[in-house]
């Protein structure tokens, strides 16, 4: 049993082991890739910001933002499964193998012009339409909205502009005849072009558009948006009047296959940390819940749903099933260890016991020896048995109980040997010899 011994606490051994390279490898961070860009976009702000935020915390979820020249290159990263998060426009197109995480902010698409005879997309025909920021999408969600009007595409010369501040000057100066920029209402680079519209010397007219509700149901990625008087502020207030227009969303969206339980934390810390996202960047405060009805035409993914409707499962729920499997299978793993340790020492008594055997075996084939000589041989089994006792007893694998077994035994047999040489020798030693007898002399 003694020699087993080493053998089950090595085996114990292994099994915390395990236990604890498991427990190490669970307890390690997940980082996750977030397709981003363009470098020093607010996208780009935010991202980077919520990633220093849960790496100060040391959360169980990291961010490791990829910088991209776009919305569009995003969801390429994300599509080509090279990302597993990514911010996109959802006009420009949400990869298939995604699903959104939360709402990061909504964009309104805003038409600004200076020359009051444009005030309605129709006027446009024929004008040249600055696009400030993201040619190329803006351009394709701009020739959507004339479509609607029945204005060609053609029909209109877009002009890229590099920031908002080019805006007012590009309008003075009769480069373009109104300016085009999709941006939250409440950021930079909205209210970077008013304020150069404002600087140059002109009152910014808002063009508004009118079957915006329209537009959103004919494309489920826009919707309808409502810029309040009043919103760039000013006097007399900038716009005038309430003017609705389109607007579409910037979604953080996750690969399908990510686990629930990452995308439900990553979801959670999002929102946790908003108070004080905000703080450094003021587009944090637009961090939303997305649609997660049924309906919803863009699909939300199961982690962050149940976050959103309070249904994320902790950690016991999570892994409950994976305890009872492990508790069960170490139940096993204990049964089969302690059978095996059961019948190695049943082996083990059983070659001790053979031993005895052999040694009464000898106690008794000496009592019935006529030959010095097979005595000897006796003798040397019972050497032999002695020899095998030290060496088990060594090994560990006789207890002391054992050992005084062995030691009567022997002291038996080596009696019983010492007795019947003793027996033997007398037999064979010849008689001594007496001399004459008197008596018959005498008579004689």
């Amino acid at each position: 049993m003694r020699r087993h011994l080493p053998i089950v606490l090595a085996t114990l051994l292994a099994l915390v082991a395990t236990g604890l390279l498991a427990y190490q490898w669970l307890g390690q961070p997940t980082t996750l890739r977030v397709a981003v860009g363009p470098a020093g976009s607010e996208d780009a702000r935010l991202i980077a910001a919520v990633a220093q935020s849960i790496a100060r915390t040391h959360e169980d979820v990291r961010l490791r933002p990829v910088t991209t020249s776009g919305v569009a290159e995003s969801a390429g990263a994300a599509e080509q499964a090279k990302a597993d998060l990514a911010v996109v426009r959802s006009d420009v197109g949400i990869p298939s193998n995604t699903q959104t995480l939360a709402i990061l902010h909504r964009d309104a698409v805003l038409l600004l012009t200076t020359d009051t005879g444009l005030s309605a997309v129709p006027d446009l025909r024929g004008k040249r339409i600055g696009i400030v920021r993201n040619p190329a999408g803006n351009a394709r969600l701009l020739a959507s909205i004339l479509e609607h009007y029945e204005v060609p595409a053609d029909a209109v010369t877009t002009v890229p502009l590099g920031d908002g501040h080019e805006a007012g000057q590009a309008l003075r100066e009769g480069r373009v005849d109104a300016v085009m920029v999709v941006s939250p209402l409440t950021g930079r680079t909205a209210g970077e072009v008013v304020a150069s519209i404002t600087r140059a010397g002109s009152t910014p007219t808002f063009i508004p558009i009118g079957e915006a509700a329209v537009l959103a149901r004919r494309w489920p990625a826009l919707e309808s948006v409502e810029i309040a008087r009043g919103t760039f502020g000013g006097t007399p207030p900038r716009p005038a009047e309430t003017v609705t227009t389109v607007g579409v969303s910037h979604r953080l969206v996750a690969q399908a296959h990510l686990a629930d339980s990452v995308v439900s934390e990553l979801t959670r810390l999002l929102f946790v940390n908003r108070p004080a996202l905000a703080v450094e960047v003021p587009l944090a405060n637009q961090i939303e819940a997305p649609d997660t009805s049924k309906s919803a035409s863009l699909p939300v993914h199961p982690g962050a749903q149940a976050y959103y409707e309070g249904e994320v499962e902790s950690f016991f729920e999570r892994y409950g099933d994976w305890f009872y499997l492990l508790v069960m299978c170490v139940s096993i793993l204990g049964s089969a260890a302690a059978t095996l340790v059961s019948r190695a020492a049943n082996r083990s008594r059983a070659r001790d016991m053979a031993l005895l055997r052999q040694l009464l075996a000898i106690v008794r084939a000496s009592r019935d020896v006529e030959d010095v000589l097979e005595l000897a041989d006796l003798e040397r089994q019972a050497d032999e048995i002695l020899a095998a006792a030290l060496a088990r007893a060594g090994a560990g694998a006789i207890d002391n109980a054992g050992v005084a077994a062995f030691t009567l035994g022997l002291d038996q047999a080596r009696r019983a040997i010492a007795e019947r040489r003793a027996i033997l020798l007398e037999r064979q030693a010849p008689c001594p010899d007496r001399g004459p007898d008197p008596l018959s002399a005498a008579a004689e």
